[in-house]
């Protein structure tokens, strides 16, 4: 999978939405480098997210394998 690449916005435009002079928008070398000079500046890559921690509650779990073999009978 490509990097993704965070732009800042040189030139207004219309992409997946309207981009505005000084927006970021986010997005792979192979999706934006055309608009690359004129139009978007390279800033960087984009900063990874924090994964939300796994629930601690069973509850919210997946249901075991089994259960719905039960039901079928």
């Amino acid at each position: 999978m490509a990097e993704k690449l965070q732009w800042k916005v040189l030139r207004g435009h219309e992409g997946d939405r309207i981009y505005k002079e000084g927006d970021t928008r986010e997005g792979t070398r192979a999706e934006l480098g055309h608009l690359e000079g004129k139009t978007l500046e390279l800033i960087g890559p984009v900063k990874a997210e924090k994964a939300e921690p796994a629930s601690k509650n069973k509850a919210e779990g997946a249901a075991p394998a089994n259960k719905a073999a039960k039901r079928r009978k």
